[in-house]
Formats: structure tokens, C-alpha cells, sequence
């Protein structure tokens, strides 16, 4: 991935505006007095993701993240070459756990933003032919990280929204990295070239999500890096291995849980109209 896919991911983010007007227009048409935003002050409470006014809960509140990591492998060092070089990944596991925060004012670009705090394990293989001659060479590492995004929510119907974000991460391996070729077990043309112990990049993740009632959500993502900022090579996102390069991709599952508010928050019925004060009490 280069400059150019950057543009991309920068154009889709800016894409979903548009795409949040189009819903909005085709939701007036199924139901009355709903807001553009799904985070906002509606008197419609039904149809919102989270409002100020309406919502129990404060706009604050944690998220847990448990996924699936892959190696999309990939190399042009056996080009007009005798030899062959397959990359291919292996999966891994992902664990994350931090906050999030909901933006109180309305806003059509940005919702919310979190981060966290999180271990997550990536690993994969390269396969060299030459002739008769085969070998593989695997390598297994983990890494501790802190990740960051900021986050738009395009809402799609009453409880399902598409979650967008860009964010960094800043990752620090602290198990593994080692590989067959660097113990001497693994024939290849070249000498290995693997990715340092600290990596910082920024990254686009992509969700469905689903609000489960007020102030509970599940939204499962794919996460890939688009640029490298800290031990880059011309911004290439992509880990080097061996004689390879390895694209991360993350399939998470995202619990998200807000703080409830203290004392007696107001209540809204069906057609988000306020009710009674003698109601709330009960």
C-alpha cells in the first residue's frame, strides 16, 4: 500500500459524509422529526445512537475488543529471478481494552473517538523453491500497543450504523521475532530483513454496528494500517520479513458499554416525546 491507497482511505472517510446525508433523506421518508446526526438532541430519542438529552448514560464509558490478526503476504524479490518466494500469513490473537468518549455537541463529521491499551500476536511464513530445493522459514511475535481513532458514524436504520475511523497505533514487541533463517535452519537468496521492535502507524478501521439498547453496543471491524511513521520505508504499512512484506489485518469484535448518569435521568417515550416527571420517578 502506498500514497496513492492513503488517498483512498482518505476519500472513503470523506465519502460517508455524503452517504450520511443520502440515509438521513431516506429515513425522513419512514419516520418524523429525526436528526441528521445519530448523536445529537432529537426529540426523536428512538431513532438516535446516543443523545445528550434522552440517552441514561453519560458520554463516556469503556470497550473491550477480542479479534483475529493476519500476515496478507506479499514480494517482488523473486522477479526475473530462478528461485520462487511465497509469503503467506498465519493468524494470530487480538486483545484490547481502554475508553470511550462521545462528542456532547452535534456534528456531522466526528462522533466520538477512543483508545486503548492491548497485546495483540502476528505471525507468517515464507516459502523458497529452487529447483528441487525447498525450505520454510515461520516467524511468531507479539506486541504490546496503545491505539488511538477518531471516529464517524453513519447510521443505517433504527439500531445499525457504519462505524469509520482513522487512528494510530504505536506497537512494541515484547515476545518472539526470531526465525528459522536468522538460527541458520532456513535456506533463502538473501539475508533476513526484519521489521524493529517498535512500529508506530496510522490505520482505518471499518465497522458494522449495532446498538444493542441504550448505552450498549457491539460493532465488529476490520483494521489495516495505511502509512508507517515511525521505522518506515517510503511509508510502506506493510512488516518485512525474511524477503517479504506482510500487510496486518484485524478482525475485532468491539463490546462498548457507557457510564450510567446519576440521579434521575429524563425519560422519553416511544414517539420521543418527554413524559412526566412523576413517571421518571418510577
Amino acid at each position: 500500500m502506498h500514497l496513492k491507497t492513503v488517498w483512498m482511505i482518505v476519500l472513503l472517510f470523506g465519502a460517508g459524509q455524503g452517504f450520511t446525508q443520502i440515509g438521513s433523506d431516506f429515513e425522513k421518508r419512514n419516520t418524523r422529526k429525526k436528526n441528521d446526526s445519530p448523536f445529537s438532541e432529537s426529540k426523536n430519542w428512538g431513532w438516535l445512537i446516543w443523545s445528550e438529552n434522552a440517552s441514561h448514560y453519560r458520554p463516556i464509558g469503556w470497550h473491550v475488543d477480542l479479534g483475529v490478526t493476519y500476515m496478507a503476504g506479499n514480494n517482488s524479490n523473486d522477479e526475473e529471478q530462478d528461485y520462487d518466494l511465497t509469503a503467506t500469513g498465519l493468524p494470530g490473537y487480538y486483545l484490547e481494552g481502554g475508553m470511550e468518549h462521545l462528542f456532547r455537541k452535534k456534528n456531522k463529521i466526528v462522533h466520538y473517538f477512543d483508545w486503548g491499551l492491548g497485546v495483540k500476536h502476528f505471525g507468517g511464513q515464507e516459502k523458497y523453491e529452487l529447483g528441487d530445493v525447498k525450505d520454510r522459514g515461520s516467524f511468531n511475535f507479539g506486541s504490546a500497543f496503545l491505539r488511538a481513532g477518531i471516529h464517524n458514524v453513519w447510521q443505517i436504520s433504527k439500531y445499525n450504523f457504519i462505524d469509520q475511523s482513522i487512528g494510530f497505533n504505536v506497537d512494541y514487541r515484547i515476545y518472539g521475532g526470531k526465525d528459522k533463517q536468522a538460527e541458520g535452519k532456513y535456506l533463502s537468496p538473501l539475508a533476513s530483513t526484519n521489521q524493529d521492535k517498535l512500529v508506530g502507524q496510522l490505520h482505518y478501521t471499518l465497522g458494522f454496528g449495532i446498538k444493542m439498547q441504550d448505552g450498549l453496543f457491539i460493532v465488529p471491524t476490520v483494521q489495516t494500517p495505511v502509512l508507517t511513521f515511525l521505522n518506515f520505508t517510503a511509508f510502506n504499512p506493510s512488516h518485512y520479513w525474511f524477503n517479504s512484506r506482510y500487510q496486518p489485518v484485524i478482525f475485532t469484535i468491539k463490546l462498548a458499554w457507557l457510564w450510567p448518569k446519576s440521579g434521575c435521568p429524563k425519560v422519553f417515550d416511544a414517539d420521543g416525546e418527554r413524559q412526566s416527571e412523576q413517571f421518571q420517578m418510577q
